[in-house]
């Protein structure tokens, strides 16, 4: 039985070959079979995406393949987008998988466009399989209680960023904020007290990072915002002003007003940093404000070569 559904939106088409793109003949069976097999060896979409795209392009010649799937979301543009094209909305089973469109500047033939819709019949199945995978890791980088990214994610951006940052000598910041004496509100209110009060300081913090700044939650009461392209003395700006978002009223939960204190520590990332010594070297931050008193922002001071100076 097959579940494949291709409805055509828009299509510009002729029956005949201009002659300049002659098409391929339609795929024999042992052909679409032979392209079938080697599309279900990706689970990765991209991956999926650029055998289909070079498969295709083998085939029937084109200028863009635009793809998008606003439920996931999910878009991808390989090309220059030409004056005609042809559109299809891809189902599979009933399951909307997006859209694709695939244009170029002289007009499909039928026999193109037969050529297409086989091979868009080919890719429903695996597309399916290639969009719930990455849902599936989607939802594994995001932290359950808060719905931010969580430290998985973090180690696997940051050390992209970091060889960014050496390459570009471009600096980035890292916040690392705690709850103090955290472990009272659970003992006092209840554990779900305590989650509610999470629950709230992620959004604070989300509401007051910048467009470009990432929030995560890196386990228990400690939340982590990457700071691209920023330096200690703006780093420390964006820290206060968080601080300031979060401590500006109480949590309220159960009838309850919940008060409490917040402490940060602020690293920049040098020469020597990976996404591990970065999150030891803010913990140590952390430290040393709540030795000092608490409720109070640190810098890490031991930052003694930047990012953006030559090593010795």
């Amino acid at each position: 039985m097959n579940n494949t559904n291709l409805v055509s939106n828009h299509v510009v088409s002729e029956q005949h070959s201009n002659g300049q793109y002659p098409a391929s003949d339609v795929l024999s069976e042992e052909g679409f079979v032979e392209f079938n097999n080697r599309l279900h060896e990706f689970l990765d979409f991209y991956q999926l995406f650029d055998t289909f795209i070079n498969e295709l392009r083998a085939t029937v010649a084109c200028d863009s393949i635009e793809y998008e799937d606003e439920s996931t979301p999910t878009s991808l543009v390989n090309g220059n987008t030409g004056r005609h094209h042809c559109e299809y909305a891809l189902k599979y089973d009933g399951l909307s998988l997006g859209s694709i469109k695939i244009t170029r500047d002289t007009k499909f033939s039928g026999n193109e466009l037969d050529l297409i819709e086989v091979m868009l019949a080919g890719l429903s199945l695996p597309l399916r399989n290639a969009l719930r995978y990455q849902q599936a890791i989607r939802l594994a980088q995001r932290d359950e209680l808060t719905g931010l990214r969580n430290g998985s994610y973090y180690h696997d951006i940051v050390n992209l960023e970091i060889v960014r940052a050496r390459r570009y000598k471009k600096p980035f910041s890292l916040l690392m904020f705690d709850l103090d004496d955290f472990e009272k509100i659970n003992g006092t209110y209840g554990r779900k007290a305590g989650d509610a009060v999470l629950h709230d300081v992620a959004r604070r913090i989300e509401a007051k990072a910048r467009g470009s700044d990432v929030v995560y939650r890196n386990g228990g009461d400690e939340f982590l915002v990457f700071l691209p392209n920023t330096e200690k003395a703006e780093a420390m700006i964006v820290a206060q002003r968080i601080k300031d978002a979060v401590l500006k009223s109480a949590c309220a939960y159960d009838n309850n007003d919940i008060f409490f204190t917040l402490s940060a520590g602020v690293v920049t990332v040098t020469h020597g940093d990976t996404a591990d010594k970065l999150i030891d070297r803010a913990d140590k931050a952390i430290f040393h404000a709540k030795i000092l008193g608490k409720d109070r922002i640190y810098f890490d001071a031991t930052t003694e070569n930047g990012i953006t100076k030559e090593q010795d």
